[in-house]
């Protein structure tokens, strides 16, 4: 099942990590400045608002050209529609230059594997870029067998913690920063707004749901306690032979 990238989600639903809060906190950690080209897979309103805050150049990217007209309308609304452009694509032959972006964000979407996600979008960073980007994590001291079973088949690979996650980042050529997950009762209101959703879908998406409505039976059978969460990290892209950065508690 570890080829179902990226992972299926409605376009209207509610999304994990794109609250003001979540954004405010990534731009308290990557300080970008008005210079700054930013690109945004799966574009989301939380890109209207990094335009805003920042007052740089903001690109939103997706496969859905119906979604980027809308993202498109909010952006006009919002009064950044000057530096917000919207652009589609397709997954697997990003039309970005190398170095050419500043930020790559992709917040509660899952576009492809971990270490994948890492190398490809290291590319296309400009020298101390940033990714931010969002991957399903193991967290608690007892997660549920059949959940950590059921991941390790749809990734391909065990689930790792979040700080696991950040090191598989590190080899791939970054400087983890920070990370942060759902708690069970975020996690749980999320799936609810999913399930409300799914109940509603066309036949002709039913078929892409299916992997998502396992994922939330999964959770619903470990008693919305799976010991499964999502995280959403930020990592700066590193270069060969780079210094360690110094320790941050003084020591």
């Amino acid at each position: 099942m570890a080829d179902g990238y990226p992972f299926y989600l409605p376009s209207d639903a509610r999304r994990l990590f794109v609250s003001e809060g979540v954004v405010r906190r990534v731009l308290n950690t990557a300080r970008w400045a008005t210079s700054a080209h930013l690109l945004e897979l799966f574009g989301s309103a939380a890109g209207s608002m990094v335009a805003r805050e920042v007052a740089c150049q903001v690109t939103l990217a997706d496969v859905d050209a119906a979604r980027l007209a809308g993202l498109e309308e909010q952006a006009k609304n919002s009064g950044v529609s000057e530096r917000l452009t919207v652009k589609q694509v397709s997954l697997g032959s990003l039309p970005f230059a190398d170095g050419s972006v500043d930020g790559v964000l992709i917040l509660g979407r899952v576009a492809m594997g971990l270490e994948q996600t890492a190398v490809t979008m290291r590319r296309l960073l400009a020298v101390r870029g940033r990714l931010v980007m969002t991957w399903p994590v193991r967290v608690g001291l007892s997660p549920a067998k059949a959940s950590l079973d059921y991941w390790q088949q749809r990734l391909g690979q065990p689930l790792m913690l979040p700080r696991e996650c950040l090191m598989a980042i590190e080899k791939q050529g970054y400087e983890p920063e920070t990370v942060e997950t759902v708690t069970d009762t975020e996690l749980d209101e999320y799936y609810k707004g999913l399930e409300g959703l799914l109940g509603k879908l066309p036949a002709a998406e039913r078929a892409h749901a299916r992997a998502l409505t396992d994922e939330i039976a999964v959770h619903r059978d470990a008693g919305n306690r799976s010991g499964v969460s999502y995280a959403l990290m930020v990592a700066r892209r590193k270069e060969p032979g780079e210094r360690p950065p110094a320790a941050r508690d003084g020591g």
